[in-house]
């Protein structure tokens, strides 16, 4: 998701931003199928049925729970395997019915989720399907024709068989029309100049990190996981921090390619952007990213890999896709109904080993998924829905603007979005739809999940589950609409409330990022000034990272703890629960709560929150 920037200011009226019947593609709507190469090499998951999942989550808590026996007693992934996993012997049995089609078979630390390698004859053979190579609609993609089993026996020990039906790998060519990629919560702009304020230094001084650095404590003993599906030039990381005058220690970045995927370049821009925001405000901690495909096997196995090494202390996830993406693509066959589920697992996993997990709330306010043309109703961001991990939205800093002629102040930090910049836009001329949407509808992800319950964390924190809003589109007839007044509601509502926290995310406001070519590092690079909330998740999961450095063990999941916290006296957030000049396209403040769907509990003071941590008893 990129900003577009440069528009010709003209004077036309705007109605109808876009409808949902793909105006854009001029692609046939005929739908063709060829069977796929024999000799095709083909990568399946089998995920496996845990003994309890819902112990593990309960054991989740527990952990992080000062009055419970269980308190800090974070669990490896062997523990987790014998505590929860399937067993080796029903694993080993499955390895060796594969073996007989001449498939190999490996088994990520838990038991929890296997991958599967062959030809697409063998497959098929095995999974007793056929699989074909689909175009329709403009989309290409292979799918299963018939339900992947395997003998009885065996498959009561499963919860999913999936990866014969996917999309095919991200890439610039395709991205406009392809459907079912993750897609990157990034969006920039080109800096003619660097100064101090766009350092991450802003982060530090902005949300008192600054003292946590003392005794060399800045993420030293920690590492720091990093999910992304693109490649990056690690050298862009270290010109970067040595051009900030950062003091990062050299040699600290590794490279795990998931499946022994060689990446694709689609993206990377993402992943230099982690990794340097990351390493900048934990300069003593080691980075480990995860370079895997960008779909839904290639999440999972990433998360699978990186929950399974036990390396990382912090992960930090910057890629997503809306629920109702999803829901479309369990719809098509293409993406495992216990979606869900599975990654709900996996994040479990992490928690039950100490692991904090931090994801990007989405960057198209309380529209998720929109910039990409798709589904214009409310939506949040998956993973950033889950229960088991702490969502990062968006804020943005006091700034100037010209707003239709007129010097606007944003006098203090609020929810970031684009709807006080509107009057700029109706008299701007757009050269494509997309470059409507990324302005529009550009703002931190916010609202309630359709997939996941309130989790008790939440539950009984004041404003969760209600919600003030302002309601600036009205959607018709597969069109959506800016209204000509601004309509005000309220209510309540069910789910996961998303986000927990938030920082600056507005590239008004945003930070420095160093960014070369693709294909020769170092080399034709540009600075840029960047935001969006893939830069805040990295940067709180940094923070994290420092904070455990000044403590004896790993902080694990932030979630239960940050809520108890705010609830009780000395919290560690500043609430941002104005009703006005406060919203996220949609959800505002609810003056006097807690929880604000905008920006969850607000914004941190990081050495009020290690002082919380360490006061638990």
């Amino acid at each position: 998701m990129k900003k577009q920037t440069g528009f010709k200011l003209v004077a036309t009226a705007f109605l109808t931003l876009i409808t949902l019947t793909g105006a854009e593609m001029t692609a046939s709507a005929k739908t063709t199928y060829k069977a796929v190469s024999a000799s095709k090499s083909q990568l399946v998951d089998i995920v496996l049925k845990p003994k309890s999942q819902s112990a593990m989550g309960s054991y989740a808590y527990q952990v992080v729970t000062p009055s419970s026996k269980n308190y800090h007693k974070y669990l490896t992934s062997q523990q987790v395997a014998n505590k929860y996993g399937q067993s080796t012997t029903k694993v080993n049995a499955i390895k060796k019915y594969l073996k007989k089609y001449h498939l190999s078979a490996g088994v990520y630390r838990g038991n929890l989720v296997m991958t599967v390698k062959g030809s697409t004859k063998n497959i098929e053979r095995a999974f007793k399907v056929k699989l074909y190579n689909v175009k329709s609609h403009g989309n290409s993609y292979q799918k299963a024709k018939g339900t992947p089993k395997l003998p009885a026996k065996l498959q009561k020990s499963t919860m999913a068989i999936f990866g014969l039906s996917n999309y095919g790998s991200m890439s610039d060519s395709v991205r406009a029309k392809t459907k079912g990629q993750y897609q990157p919560q990034v969006i920039h702009k080109r800096a003619t100049s660097i100064t101090s304020s766009d350092s991450p230094q802003k982060f530090i001084a902005q949300y008192n990190l600054d003292g946590l650095y003392n005794n060399g404590n800045a993420g030293n003993n920690r590492t720091m996981g990093i999910i992304t599906f693109a490649n990056f030039h690690p050298s862009d990381a270290t010109k970067y921090w040595r051009s900030e005058n950062i003091p990062a220690k050299k040699n600290r970045i590794s490279i795990y390619r998931t499946n022994g995927y060689k990446g694709s370049w689609y993206g990377y821009d993402e992943s230099t952007m982690d990794v340097e925001q990351a390493g900048a405000i934990a300069p003593k901690a080691n980075i480990r990213a995860y370079v895997g495909r960008s779909d839904v096997t290639g999440m999972v196995n990433s998360v699978a890999a990186a929950v399974g090494e036990n390396k990382v202390d912090t992960l930090s996830i910057s890629w997503g896709q809306s629920e109702q993406q999803v829901a479309s693509e369990i719809k098509l066959g293409t993406t495992p109904k216990q979606y869900n589920q599975i990654m709900n697992m996996l994040y479990a996993q992490a928690a039950v080993q100490g692991i904090s997990v931090f994801t990007a709330s989405g960057d198209s306010g309380a529209y998720d998924g929109i910039q990409e043309g798709q589904f214009p109703a409310l939506n949040v961001d998956m993973p950033a829905s889950s229960p088991y991990v702490t969502a990062v939205g968006g804020t943005t800093l006091p700034n100037y603007y010209q707003v239709d002629g007129k010097t606007v102040k944003i006098t203090k930090e609020r929810a970031w979005s684009s709807d006080f910049l509107y009057p700029n836009y109706k008299k701007q001329e757009f050269f494509s739809k997309s470059a409507k949407l990324a302005s529009y509808f550009t703002g931190t992800g916010g609202g309630f999940s359709r997939y996941n319950q309130t989790p008790k964390y939440q539950r009984g924190v004041s404003g969760v589950g209600t919600f003030a809003a302002t309601q600036l589109w009205q959607i018709k007839s597969g069109n959506i609409y800016l209204l000509k007044a601004a309509k005000n509601v309220s209510g309540n509502k069910e789910g996961r409330n998303v986000p927990d926290l938030s920082v600056n995310a507005d590239p008004n406001t945003g930070y420095s990022t160093y960014i070369s070519s693709a294909s020769k590092a170092g080399k034709n690079g540009q600075w840029y000034i960047a935001g969006g909330t893939s830069i805040a998740a990295p940067q709180v999961a940094a923070a994290s990272a420092v904070m455990s450095s000044n403590t004896k063990t790993r902080l694990g999941f932030w979630n239960p703890q940050i809520y108890r916290f705010a609830e009780a006296s000395g919290s560690p957030f500043t609430v941002l629960d104005s009703r006005t000049n406060n919203s996220n396209l949609y959800y505002t403040g609810q003056p006097g709560k807690k929880y604000n769907q905008a920006t969850g509990l607000g914004t941190v003071d990081f050495t009020k929150l290690l002082q919380k941590f360490k006061s638990q008893k």
